[in-house]
């Protein structure tokens, strides 16, 4: 009776392992794979009908929608609801696809108790909701604490995070951080020649109204052979050839100019001469023969001044550094002592 018994001992042990390690459900790399799932499967699909997104943290929002009826723009146009200003369509979809790829691989925790340890409570974490066009829910994910992992002897840290769906208790730690901004001002396009290089840059005008010492500069070469061949001139009020680092300077700051913030809705010309001091400097900056329209006015917040962009529907301003790169003066573009 004994050896029945050892018997059956084995059997129910064999038993018990089978249970707990369920060798038919397929091998490890299969069992795993159903595991490892994105955290929101249909969202490529449902971009398209996307309506709506409110990003969020415990210090502020911002919502990104598409246009209203009532709006300057197209109902396709995305605006960025507290400036009323068109988004920037780039920063837009990285987030969207981004969110479309996540995948559950790391689970850290289960528990609910464990959201405010990694960040990932309401009030410590930075929320994304997103809607489509019937209203529906469609994204609700909160992203955490960022944690830095060095490799290699620390020559290059990877940056993983904590996050989850928020109607989950289930938090991952994931690598790629996104961590969106909820400032609206990161959402707007303001970069205004985005995708244009300096070397494209083909002549600037400075009307200075202020005292009246305006120039214009044109591109000769836009592929000098060597860095010594002359690459512009100033053709207004002389012509005479000038040194390529001031032509240059300015053709790189002109291609990159981009706003630091958005004021209001513009109101009118003279409305907004006389509210911003309107204009003080009037550039045009050609490129591949279109023209780039922009003024200057009085300054704003501290290190800003006021912007003006012909053809947009808004005040914007721009930093005293670039002000200060764009308003050269004769003397230091052409040195009639050369």
């Amino acid at each position: 009776m004994s050896n029945q018994r050892l018997v059956i001992a084995i059997l129910l042990c064999w038993v018990v392992l089978l249970l707990r390690q369920n060798p038919f459900a397929g091998d490890a790399h299969q069992r795993t794979a159903r595991q490892v799932r994105k955290i929101f499967p249909e969202l490529r699909q449902q971009i398209p009908d996307l309506a709506k997104l409110v990003i969020s943290d415990k210090d502020s929002s911002v919502t990104v929608q598409l246009a209203g009826a009532g709006s300057l723009y197209s109902a396709q146009q995305w605006l960025v609801e507290e400036k009323e200003h068109p988004v920037d369509r780039a920063k837009l979809m990285y987030l969207l696809n981004g969110l479309s790829d996540i995948k559950g691989v790391d689970l850290v925790s289960i528990k609910e108790a464990s959201h405010q340890v990694y960040g990932v409570n309401a009030d410590g974490g930075t929320r994304v909701q997103a809607f489509d066009n019937q209203g529906n829910k469609v994204v609700d994910w909160i992203a955490g604490a960022i944690r830095s992992q060095d490799i290699l002897g620390g020559d290059k840290p990877v940056f993983e995070y904590y996050m989850r769906r928020f109607d989950s208790d289930e938090v991952y730690l994931s690598g790629g951080a996104i961590q969106p901004s909820t400032d609206a001002i990161d959402w707007c396009d303001v970069d205004f020649l985005r995708g244009i290089d300096a070397y494209q840059v083909e002549s600037i005008s400075r009307f200075d109204f202020a005292s009246k010492t305006s120039w214009t500069i044109e591109r000769i070469n836009p592929a000098p052979a060597s860095e010594e061949q002359s690459r512009w001139q100033l053709t207004q009020p002389l012509e005479a050839l000038i040194d390529n680092f001031p032509g240059d300077s300015l053709a790189f700051t002109c291609s990159k100019i981009k706003a630091t913030g958005v004021v209001a809705l513009a109101n009118g010309e003279e409305t907004d001469n006389a509210k911003y001091k309107f204009p003080q400097d009037r550039f045009l900056v050609v490129i591949k023969g279109n023209t780039l329209e922009f003024e200057l006015g009085a300054p704003a917040r501290e290190g800003h001044r006021y912007l003006r962009v012909k053809g947009l529907q808004h005040i914007y301003t721009i930093s005293d550094f670039e002000v200060g790169q764009l308003r050269q003066s004769m003397q230091t573009l052409y040195d009639d002592n050369d």
